[in-house]
């Protein structure tokens, strides 16, 4: 079981992206690593992991591409923390990445349990002792 996250373009996928300027600019981030043909790994063990695949999909998000072929472009980046790895600092961890990738292609992250797009508000930090409850008059 992981944590999902989705890199794309719009709700139907409808636009893609030079896959080998993508990698170019994906493994130079920060305790990136490749995994195999189609992405990269965010490797920091015992502390972070984070899957990067680079996807070509259909309209639906379904994965379309045949084994052993290579593709030029993708259409779609998914990102995938274990359980096991995910911590109590996502916005710390596992977004600064993620936003990176992102921002280098113009498209949306997107969280995949609720489908919705990820603010960037996400990754201002919070700071609890001084924040009141909403209950507290004073």
């Amino acid at each position: 079981m992981s944590f999902d996250f989705t890199i794309k373009p719009d709700e139907t996928y409808s636009r893609t992206t030079p896959k080998a300027t993508l990698d170019s600019f994906v493994e130079q981030l920060p305790g990136i690593k490749p995994n195999g043909s189609r992405g990269f790994v965010l490797d920091e063990r015992p502390k972070r992991w984070m899957e990067i695949n680079l996807e070509v999909v259909s309209e639906e998000g379904d994965n379309i591409e045949d084994d052993g072929k290579t593709y030029d472009d993708i259409n779609c980046v998914r990102l995938h923390i274990p359980y096991t790895c995910l911590g109590d600092a996502i916005e710390r961890d596992y977004l600064p990445t993620a936003f990176a990738i992102a921002d280098h292609i113009g498209w949306t992250l997107y969280d995949d349990e609720s489908g919705g797009p990820v603010s960037k508000d996400a990754l201002a930090p919070r700071d609890t002792k001084t924040q009141k409850p909403w209950w507290r008059f004073w």
